[in-house]
């Protein structure tokens, strides 16, 4: 009885933290607490969910996938599972969370994802620790185009976890959140510790960190000049915008190019416009070059 109790108290407390899009929604079901959780709350919120599990084909995928597939009968969810090859690549982690991601924009949205703020915090830690400039700093954005959600940017770990196990969910761990070689396990499970004992309240420091940035953010970025063609600038705007707002146009045709911003890309965008050089390499065979006036991507 108390923990039905205790379900019901949980459910409306996290109900209303929820950013769920309107009308019939997709769950990235992984088989972990996170997005059992989430299942659940949708369910709960009268989505009427359907459920999509990404398969990578690695030693624990089958465990995963078995918890998905008890998750999703669990709830009476249908659960469609999606088979992806994973990437060679330095970081298997990151191999791993693009073929995710490739898949899950091909899928039908709107998808919902379980990041939690716990998640995000840690994204923020990670982008700090890597270098990064102030949108690295906002965390896990709450929409990533051209159909993915993650409503539960408020919502605690602990409190998925005990949403997940008072409503008898059968979530498993995955193994490579233990394993420390990963950065993002090292940030959760040995930073994160050590700045609790620095400061017990870190979590809700860091958020209020984020929301001011976030809130610094939305203004610049109504401040930034937008352009319709998707891979060229003039390279007098970069020139004569004052830094923060011309770093913004640069991000954003690196964006829409295809190419992922990052701040050496920025810089050797600027250094092109500047007439420092004739012509950077970008990222997978793309360049920055001057065309006449303008500055393009190619």
């Amino acid at each position: 009885m108390a923990a039905t109790r205790r379900l019901k108290e949980l459910i409306s407390a996290t109900l209303p933290k929820l950013d769920l899009p309107d009308g019939p929604v997709v769950v990235a079901l992984s088989g972990g607490a996170d997005s059992a959780s989430l299942a659940f709350l949708a369910r709960e919120a009268g989505h009427h969910p359907k459920a999509i599990h990404i398969d990578h084909q690695l030693p624990a995928s089958e465990v995963m996938s078995g918890a998905a597939r008890e998750v999703a009968d669990a709830l009476g969810v249908h659960l469609d599972i999606q088979r992806v090859v994973v990437g060679d690549g330095p970081s298997p982690e990151e191999q791993a969370r693009v073929a995710r991601y490739e898949a899950l924009t091909r899928a039908r949205g709107p998808i919902l994802t379980g990041h939690t703020r716990d998640d995000s915090l840690e994204t923020m830690l990670i982008n700090l620790i890597r270098g990064t400039g102030p949108s690295g700093l906002l965390g896990i954005p709450r929409f990533r185009p051209p159909h993915i959600h993650r409503p539960m940017l408020e919502v605690t770990r602990s409190e998925t976890r005990e949403i997940a196990t008072l409503a008898g969910l059968a979530f498993v761990d995955d193994p490579m959140n233990q394993d420390s070689s990963l950065t993002r396990t090292r940030v959760r499970l040995e930073v994160m510790p050590l700045l609790r004992e620095i400061n017990p309240r870190v979590e809700a420091a860091l958020a209020r960190t984020a929301a001011t940035l976030g809130r610094d953010a939305e203004y610049l970025d109504r401040q930034t000049p937008g352009f319709e063609d998707s891979q060229a600038v003039p390279a007098s705007v970069v020139l004569s915008l004052p830094r923060a707002l011309a770093d913004r146009v640069l991000h954003g045709v690196l964006e829409r190019s295809g190419v992922g911003p990052t701040a050496d890309r920025i810089e050797r965008m600027r250094s092109v416009a500047e007439g420092q050089s004739d012509r950077q390499d970008l990222a997978d065979g793309r360049v920055a070059v001057r065309r006449g006036a303008m500055l393009v991507i190619e």
